[in-house]
């Protein structure tokens, strides 16, 4: 192809560009509505949960329970009360991701039929279960040592504990990790073919904190202390089973989180078409003519809205000064000294006095309109005095 067909090839038009830009927005948002209509027929809409097994986020659980895997340990995951029941055996370790959802008794039952349950997210109530009375607490992010004689806590060394808990008395139980009145972990039995283990899950078996500390050598500890591992996820439907008072995510409808997916990418789509304009913008001459007076006031409104008389008398001024040097033939540009001198010539009046007065500055709308009409006299007197002439 040479230049000159190149010169007369004609230029794609505007209107079937836009034409394709809208082509691909529309195509966008029917997989994006497709994908979103995916999710609400094939499984409800979630993000992973804490302390999930299988949870790559920063406070899943995902690298403890694969080294516990390569280590032996077979991993098995529970998502409500009757698979935990199912799948804990009298040689397991049975780990409770967020006790909160449970009843203290359904608790203390599953730990009676567990070798070992590790609790990883407890409060006072769910503790209570096997430490009555006990309260909870925080021990920030300080490295705290083992203080005690569990084999598991002297091998890991120091860890970043988190929350604490805070028993009554330490008869019958075993407390590590001191910090004030509360310890980072507290173990205490069941029965005697059962033990219990409290220890803050995100601070300890996080995959974000993991690697802090002796974090992963307790963790690793706790879990190969026993047989197999059931790694049980408490759900909202455990909760109302058990009479606890349902959530907010109990009372909300499946399709509630997609449909707020949807609404925002609806909204965008609005905001591209119409706040985005395809091609340069057209000018357009809007023939306007505005009034002297109207300027004016508008000028003067805006002056007042700002209280600045300053600003409005040095107008004021610039505009009597200019009448007064063309009235008097001064040259342009004349400066205050000068319009002073000439002004009191024609007038008689005092060339000091004039001088203040066109050099002041009002500090209010008082004094503005004080020096207003002096200047006012002024000019009138000069043009009254009939010397010079207008140009």
């Amino acid at each position: 192809m040479s230049l000159v067909d190149v010169a007369e090839a004609p230029e794609r038009p505007a209107g079937s560009r836009r034409r394709a830009v809208w082509a691909w927005i529309v195509v966008a948002l029917l997989v994006v509505a497709a994908a979103v209509v995916a999710m609400l027929v094939s499984r409800e809409w979630s993000a992973p949960v804490p302390l999930g097994a299988e949870s790559p986020r920063y406070d899943g659980a995902l690298a403890v329970t694969t080294l516990a895997q390569e280590d032996g340990f077979a991993v098995e995951e529970a998502d409500d009360l009757a698979g935990a029941r199912d799948a804990v055996g009298s040689g397991s370790t049975l780990v409770v991701t967020d006790a909160t959802l449970l009843d203290p008794e359904v608790l203390a039952d599953l730990a009676a039929d567990a070798a070992h349950t590790i609790v990883l997210d407890a409060d006072a109530v769910a503790a209570s279960a096997v430490v009555p009375g006990a309260t909870t607490g925080w021990s920030g992010d300080e490295a705290l040592r083992p203080a005690c004689d569990l084999p598991v806590a002297r091998n890991a060394g120091p860890i970043t504990a988190g929350r604490t808990l805070v028993p009554l008395s330490l008869d019958g139980i075993t407390a590590c990790y001191p910090s004030g009145d509360g310890y980072g972990l507290v173990r205490a039995r069941v029965d005697a073919d059962s033990i219990v283990t409290f220890v803050d899950g995100s601070a300890v078996f996080a995959n974000g904190r993991l690697d802090e500390r002796g974090d992963a050598a307790l963790a690793l500890g706790l879990l190969e202390g026993a047989g197999d591992i059931v790694w049980y996820t408490p759900s909202p439907a455990d909760a109302g089973a058990t009479g606890a008072p349902p959530t907010l995510g109990d009372l909300t409808p499946r399709w509630v989180s997609p449909a707020i997916v949807l609404a925002a990418v609806v909204a965008l789509a609005c905001a591209i078409w119409r706040g985005r304009r395809f091609g340069p913008l057209v000018a357009e001459t809007l023939p306007v003519t505005v009034r002297a007076g109207e300027t004016l006031e508008g000028r003067a409104r805006l002056y007042r809205d700002a209280r600045d008389p300053d600003h409005a008398w040095q107008a004021i001024r610039d505009g009597a000064m200019s009448r007064i040097a063309r009235r008097l033939a001064l040259a342009p540009g004349a400066d205050v000294e000068q319009v002073a001198h000439a002004a009191a010539g024609a007038t008689g009046r005092d060339p000091r006095e004039v001088a203040a007065l066109l050099a002041d500055h009002p500090a209010d709308d008082a004094r503005l309109a004080e020096l207003g009409s002096r200047l006012r006299a002024l000019e009138h007197d000069v043009t009254e005095s009939g010397e010079g002439h207008p140009r």
